[in-house]
């Protein structure tokens, strides 16, 4: 092989790039129908009259109007509620069924929705901040209660309060000297019913079963029937009362 092959063979040949010819250019689409502009404006005008202004305008409030239009049934209702003017002069006309309805209802009384007194009772049950919890403890011994007494636990339950809440006891005085005296104090309707709930309390604690429900059900019937030993504590605390009543200071 000569040398002219070797150097020809050496050369590389350049890559040629053949032009890709691009798209063709797409006409912008034509509408045939006249804008709203040039059917009230036409080219050929020289000038613009006060009429053409009121159409033009006209136009274009008859264009807002249909884009307003409601469509849908909450669209509807929205439009009727934007023009209040009929519902104010409409009047509303009890029937005689309606109106015995009220009287029959006239005299009953409305319940709380929570009881302040249940809902303490469910505070010094509840541990840990689940008073959930501590509420459907306290609904399952109601409803015990119900099954057992057929009556009503909260009214059983407010009977019990009164019947075993203390209404004195006892305070240390301190007189400055080297013995202080010891007196009697009453005690308001909040104290009361939490002396009478920490007993209650303490008496569940002293039953067999190991669901705490059923435990307070059990010894809320047996204080509504006089049998629990939360009167034997309210009787001691108001014979300590009375024995310190000599220093009693009015």
């Amino acid at each position: 092989m000569s040398f002219l092959q070797k150097t020809l063979g050496k050369v590389s040949v350049p890559f040629r790039r053949t032009a890709v010819p691009r798209a063709a250019f797409l006409p912008r689409f034509q509408s045939t129908t006249p804008s709203l502009t040039a059917k009230f404006y036409p080219l050929e005008k020289e000038t613009i009259t006060e009429k053409d202004v009121d159409e033009w305008l006209a136009a274009v409030k008859a264009l807002k109007q249909e884009n307003r239009r409601p469509e849908t049934e909450q669209e509807i209702y929205l439009a009727q509620l934007a023009d209040p003017q009929p519902f104010l002069n409409e009047k509303f006309v009890p029937t005689e069924e309606q109106l015995a309805e009220v009287q029959r209802f006239a005299d009953m009384k409305v319940p709380m929705r929570d009881d302040p007194v249940i809902n303490y009772f469910i505070n010094m049950i509840m541990r840990n901040g689940k008073k959930s919890k501590a509420r459907k403890i306290v609904d399952r011994a109601f409803y015990i209660v119900y099954l057992k007494t057929r009556q009503d636990p909260v009214k059983v339950f407010y009977e019990v309060l009164e019947k075993m809440s203390p209404i004195l006891t006892v305070k240390t005085l301190k007189t400055g000297f080297a013995k202080n005296v010891v007196i009697p104090a009453p005690l308001t309707k909040r104290q009361r019913d939490r002396q009478a709930i920490l007993w209650l309390l303490e008496g569940s604690d002293k039953k067999m079963s190991n669901d705490l429900s059923v435990r307070l059900a059990e010894e809320i019937i047996s204080t509504w029937e006089g049998k629990s030993s939360g009167y034997e504590k309210r009787a001691s605390m108001h014979k300590n009362a009375i024995a310190q009543r000599a220093y009693i200071r009015l």
